[in-house]
């Protein structure tokens, strides 16, 4: 497995490596510039998720209630779901993915921190709007993903984990859940044990794999994103960190954090590339001095 994840992160490096073409309109910018802007928009993005709630139309806030009701209707599972992960957690699948687990070696983004930094200096390098883009877009959505959780819903809305302990102590052996366990709340939350609702790392995985698929073309890796966040889903299950319920309502709340970023700097291009063509229009042509039947005419003349 850990192989098969290496491979999928170096074809996820080269999907955005695809985006290398340098950006026309960056062309006179310097460093200085581009990243004072790839700052700004991400500044922005992150802004526009944490306001979205304000401006949600009545469809927007329909889904969300179904997917609340959906992860309702699914958590008398939870039990069930969580005892069957003690019992396997060791064994086929769940023993498979342990370097995206607890303590594995692609638990944490956070150790790709130092190829993310080095690819975007490749992106300042060769003034690739794409490298950038995906990389700020991506922090964009991760840390507004993030912030909401941590400081809005795990403050108000306390679901006890099916493993509260953080760390445990030489010898742990894990117990499966009885039936119930999963409608224990404390609320506010009291910390740690109380984060379950909704799933954490399944959002985070979510988030980036929604925003990389929709603002760019990424081919084979695309479905790869998928597989990995639901396989980070699984994994969670295993390491009794969420209920299944969670994990749904973590990985559709990344989805659409991840979405509308991509779809803020898809639209961002637009304009910048409509201004760009209307600067390029305006530049065309040449004074003009002539007459005709109407008298003599003074302006610009175009040309397209």
């Amino acid at each position: 497995m850990a192989c098969r994840t290496r491979r999928s992160i170096r074809a996820l490096i080269a999907a955005l490596m695809a985006n290398l073409a340098p950006d026309a309109s960056a062309a006179a910018q310097s460093v200085g510039r581009m990243a004072l802007d790839d700052v700004t928009n991400a500044g922005r993005d992150f802004g526009a998720i944490w306001l979205a709630p304000l401006h949600a139309s009545r469809r927007d806030y329909l889904i969300a209630g179904g997917v609340l009701a959906g992860a309702a209707a699914l958590s008398p599972l939870d039990d069930d779901v969580d005892r069957w992960a003690v019992r396997n957690r060791d064994r086929g699948i769940l023993d498979a993915i342990k370097p995206i687990r607890r303590g594995g070696d692609f638990y944490s983004l956070n150790k790709a921190t130092p190829y993310v930094a080095g690819l975007y200096v490749v992106g300042l390098a060769t003034k690739s709007r794409g490298i950038r883009d995906g990389i700020f877009g991506c922090a964009a959505a991760y840390g507004a993903n993030t912030t909401i959780r941590h400081q809005v819903v795990y403050r108000l809305i306390g679901r006890n984990r099916p493993d509260t302990l953080r760390n445990h102590p030489e010898g742990y052996v894990p117990v499966g859940a009885t039936a119930g366990d999963q409608y224990e709340f404390n609320l506010p939350s009291r910390g740690y044990g109380d984060h379950s609702f909704p799933g954490g790392h399944v959002a985070t995985m979510a988030t980036c794999a929604s925003f990389l698929n929709h603002r760019f073309e990424m081919g084979p890796v695309e479905p790869a994103l998928v597989v990995l966040v639901a396989a980070m889903g699984v994994g969670r299950l295993a390491d009794q960190g969420h209920w299944m319920s969670d994990q749904v309502v973590g990985a559709v709340f990344g989805y659409a954090v991840g979405r509308e970023v991509a779809l803020r700097q898809k639209r961002r291009l637009e304009r910048e590339k409509g201004a760009a063509v209307g600067v390029e229009h305006e530049s065309r042509g040449s004074p003009y001095l002539g007459a005709d039947m109407n008298g003599t005419r003074v302006g610009w003349r175009h040309s397209f």
